[in-house]
């Protein structure tokens, strides 16, 4: 649920950034703020903090321009924060990654005052799809484990395919 204090909050780190940015506010991105921080406040957590209950998406898509990024990081941060999660950005260039790290998060720290610390990963082969998703949980129970560096172990993904876990 996305209680009165979490909404307080994105709403004045939103009101901050505009604010030091010269910016006014834009019907679109508050509707795109509104929705991710619903649908990630309504993912409900079991004793230990773990995702419970049904599941829970929202796609959002807008032009160009339209402030999608400050919108996705805005909704999620203070959610994840109030949580004690951490939230993964995937882009879809190296170019979208480099503009995360170089301009849009700093930006978010120093304008919006948001409090949080992040890092970038990238690499060749190093991303995360369904697909590869799949391919380690078919084989974690062969294993028993999922390893965490490409050297670590080498798994079967077809019947004569060998691949390393990136």
């Amino acid at each position: 649920m996305l209680d009165k204090p979490l909404k307080q909050s994105i709403q004045q780190a939103y009101s901050a950034f505009l604010s030091n940015r010269g910016l006014k506010s834009r019907y679109g991105q508050k509707m795109m703020i509104a929705e991710i921080a619903r649908t990630l406040a309504a993912i409900s957590q079991n004793s230990e903090g773990e995702r419970s209950g049904g599941s829970h998406i929202s796609v959002t898509e807008a032009g160009t321009g339209t402030g999608k990024t400050l919108a996705y990081l805005l909704a999620s941060v203070p959610v994840a924060q109030q949580r004690k999660k951490k939230v993964v950005v995937s882009t879809a260039t190296v170019a979208l990654q480099e503009q995360l790290i170089m301009k849009d998060l700093p930006q978010l720290v120093s304008e919006a005052g948001v409090n949080l610390t992040y890092g970038l990963a990238k690499g060749r082969g190093r991303y995360f799809c369904i697909s590869n998703a799949e391919k380690v949980l078919e084989q974690q129970n062969e294993l028993g484990q999922i390893a965490l560096y490409e050297d670590e172990v080498a798994l079967k993904i077809g019947k004569s395919d060998i691949a390393e876990v990136k």
